[in-house]
């Protein structure tokens, strides 16, 4: 059986900005709330999530979207607002605002040479976010005082994207550990 890894393109943040968004998920936590945050090291925006993907594959993905992606230029975003994913909320998020037009031109071109190498495209549309928790209990809502913390979050600063991440991600108990396998310049 070929060797076979958990991959994912994403914008990986700086550690000053994963810093800030640490800081705002101490902020949301609550007793009431049933959450599994996602580790500091771990924030990220993901562009395509892929999957189980044969090993030998990985250079001709790289390669592909390499092909495609370069020379887009370095992409202005600022994270800025907060709120849930789902009926119940199954996930919470930073939002992501600035030059959107131009990250989701990244996002097609990365779904167009993923594509070819058999990846389809993802059916839902692009809602580029960071994800700061995942909720479990279901049919519940977000506590009165989260719900007002995520409301009121206003601008938490921006980046300069200037390349994007092939990242691997092994499960364990603890959580997913991510290492990068490979960065391609916009």
């Amino acid at each position: 059986m070929p060797e076979a890894y958990r991959l994912f393109w994403a914008v990986n943040l700086p550690e000053d900005m994963k810093a800030v968004l640490a800081r705002l998920q101490d902020r949301l936590r609550h007793p009431a709330l049933d959450a599994k945050w996602v580790e500091q090291e771990n924030l990220h925006l993901t562009l395509k999530f892929l999957g189980e993907t044969e090993a030998a594959t990985v250079t001709a993905l790289v390669d592909a979207v390499r092909e495609r992606v370069s020379g887009s230029g370095s992409v202005l975003l600022e994270l800025c607002g907060c709120g849930t994913f789902g009926r119940p909320p199954r996930v919470l998020w930073v939002g992501v605002q600035g030059d959107v037009p131009r990250l989701r031109a990244v996002h097609e071109r990365v779904e167009e040479a993923c594509r070819p190498l058999g990846f389809e495209p993802e059916t839902r549309g692009f809602s580029p976010h960071l994800t700061l928790a995942r909720l479990r209990a279901a049919g519940r809502g977000l506590p009165r005082e989260v719900a007002a913390a995520a409301a009121a979050v206003g601008s938490l600063g921006t980046l300069s994207v200037t390349s994007i991440e092939l990242m691997r991600s092994r499960l364990s108990p603890r959580g997913p550990v991510y290492s990068v396998l490979a960065s391609v310049n916009l």
